[in-house]
């Protein structure tokens, strides 16, 4: 019972978050975005090369503000160490453990964990342990959400492991050099 409702007050933490950021005024541009109500029929799951992606919600249903993207990411998938130099990005544990290093320090995130990575600061995340990682990405401003949605096509055509993966990889990480670079991770304290 402790665990739910921790969890049920992260998510009421990260929604009211969520509910303070969309109602400042100063935020609210003149064409404001419609409401928003997603369904999972709405935003289905499909499979990419590190697992399964939906894209809770685009950043064209948000006048670019912020897209929501939803991530199951497989054992053994990790990222490689990267920032994002005009992107903000954050994740809320939904199931598993995330293992994220931060500028250098690892942090073990259980189901109910946020992280806030602030643009520039490199990272590299994936599974803690032999089980999936599945998470809540904010984005913000929206737009990056197309590099996930590229990696879905890919999927549907090439698998991680085969001759062609990593050459088309690497020209969709390349169509992304404003939101995606690679970075080095200092030595930092392990857990």
């Amino acid at each position: 019972m402790r665990v739910s409702l921790c969890s049920g007050i992260s998510v009421v933490a990260l929604i009211a978050f969520t509910a303070a950021w969309a109602a400042e005024p100063a935020s609210v541009p003149a064409t404001a975005p419609l409401p928003l109500a997603i369904t999972p029929a709405d935003a289905p799951m499909q499979a990419y090369d590190a697992g399964e992606l939906r894209v809770l919600v685009p950043g064209s249903r948000t006048g670019g503000d912020f897209s929501v993207v939803e991530l199951k990411e497989m054992p053994g998938y990790r990222t490689p160490p990267h920032m994002h130099p005009s992107m903000d990005e954050s994740f809320y544990v939904l199931e598993g453990t995330l293992e994220i290093n931060l500028a250098g320090t690892v942090h073990r995130m259980p189901p109910g964990s946020f992280v806030h990575v602030p643009r520039g600061t490199p990272h590299a995340q994936g599974a803690a342990d032999g089980q999936p990682v599945r998470m809540l990405a904010w984005l913000s401003p929206g737009g990056f959400e197309a590099f996930f949605t590229d990696r879905v096509e890919l999927a549907r055509t090439v698998q991680r492991g085969d001759a062609g993966f990593q050459p088309r990889m690497i020209e969709i990480v390349d169509r992304y050099g404003d939101w995606l670079q690679p970075a080095e991770l200092p030595a930092g304290p392990q857990p």
